[in-house]
């Protein structure tokens, strides 16, 4: 089981169990700001009956229970900001054999400290004939998008891929609201991470169609389609960025393994830039701490934009890329932010080869890991995954062969020690 600023996740059965669910869940409910619960779930196989689970719990705590049902991981954030708290039954991109908790306070996600009191179990049961109710409860999340996007008269064509998950129902309800004509495509089993697919159907039908997204199980995380083929998920920040800079906002933060195209994207038009440790809760904490509204991570096709939610949220983030489409805007804005080769695998074990990679770098930083920047149009990121027990490796350089070059030299590194 992994536990970290991302969430609680585990093989359902094997390494997380219900009685790990009531126990984080009854820890969650120690340190709560507020008696009220917002509480959503996706469609893994196992998610329904453990949403059951929680509610009693938090119940139990005396805790008020508001049930959206199956909902993107984003509308809970949303919905958070107004209750207090909020949990998401979901492992996001994670096997399907995977599932978790995402906790939320106030609007983001728990800090590590928080994490370390939520373990402590430091939760208690209700006093007696002291109970929380269940309500199940529909959310203001469409009708709030769209006060912020507004309509778009041009309508744009958008084809969805939900890949069967949380956004099924909702993508094409806030597409259609800001003025899209839309497709669907229809899955019938859960496909739970669009950045490790080569989504080939999704490429061969929006053809006919301005853009194509694909949604991960969670609906947080956001793959573009468009030319013809599967943009990198850096593209999706990219986009978001840049319609960021047209509003007017200048302080940026981006994970360590984002593109250096998007940094430069953001300095180029007088932006600032940090670079936070990958994970969506150490890019907000860097945003905090650095008074920026805007951030994200190349890596999971993740944009933040603070002044409607305090997360990468895949929904907003495919009506603001709709309304960039007329005019050229999008595509403009793609020819800037893409060019490059980013080469992302996992490998397994963890082993420290820093003086190895100094070797080959100008600049080593080891904030998250050991990133090294060869030039300035290529670096190489090591560094153990959040979500998974595995090593990321990550590469960016100008050409296909350069990055694979590396990524096997590094490979080899790792291997021989």
């Amino acid at each position: 089981m992994k536990i970290t600023i991302s969430g609680i996740r585990g093989v359902v059965g094997h390494d997380y169990t219900l009685h790990d669910a009531m126990l984080f869940c009854r820890g969650f409910a120690g340190i709560m700001y507020s008696k009220t619960c917002v509480v959503s779930r996706d469609t893994r196989p196992t998610s329904k009956m453990i949403s059951d689970v929680i509610s009693a719990v938090l119940t139990s705590c005396d805790v008020d229970v508001l049930d959206l049902g199956v909902m993107p991981t984003p509308v809970v954030f949303r919905e958070s900001q107004k209750y207090g708290s909020g949990i998401v039954i979901t492992a996001s991109h994670n096997p399907i054999e995977w599932n978790g908790l995402k906790f939320i306070l106030n609007g983001r996600m728990v800090n590590t400290a928080e994490i370390d009191r939520i373990k402590g179990n430091t939760g208690h049961a209700s006093d007696e004939n002291s109970y929380g109710s269940t309500i199940h409860y529909t959310s203001s999340y469409v009708d709030d998008m769209f006060n912020i996007i507004g309509y778009i008269d041009e309508a744009p064509s958008i084809l969805i891929d939900a890949g069967g998950g949380a956004a099924t129902d909702i993508a094409p309800d806030i597409l259609k609201k800001i003025g899209c004509r839309t497709g669907i495509i229809y899955n019938k089993c859960t496909r739970t991470d669009p950045t490790a697919d080569n989504l080939e159907r999704l490429v061969a039908e929006s053809t006919g169609y301005d853009a194509g997204v694909a949604f991960d199980t969670d609906g947080d995380r956001l793959v573009l389609v468009m030319n013809g083929m599967v943009q990198l998920p850096d593209a999706t920040l990219g986009l978001g960025v840049a319609s960021a800079i047209r509003q007017g906002h200048r302080k940026f933060v981006i994970s360590m393994d984002t593109s250096t195209l998007i940094e430069r994207y953001i300095r180029n038009r007088g932006g600032i830039v940090w670079r936070a440790p990958v994970g969506e809760a150490n890019v907000i904490d860097k945003m905090i701490q650095n008074d920026a509204s805007v951030g994200g991570e190349g890596s999971s096709g993740g944009f933040i934009f603070n002044e409607f939610n305090h997360c990468r949220d895949g929904l907003f983030t495919s009506a603001l890329i709709a309304s960039m489409i007329p005019k050229g805007i999008a595509q403009d804005v793609l020819r800037e932010v893409t060019g490059s080769t980013i080469i992302r695998e996992k490998v397994a074990g963890y082993k420290d080869i820093q003086d190895k990679i100094m070797r080959i770098s100008t600049e080593v930083d080891t904030t998250d890991g050991i990133r090294g920047i060869i030039d300035e149009d290529t670096w190489v990121l090591i560094r153990r995954s959040n979500t998974e027990d595995v090593t990321r490796l990550s590469v960016e350089a100008p050409t296909p062969d350069r990055c694979r070059n590396i990524i096997n030299q590094v490979r080899t590194m790792i291997h021989d020690i």
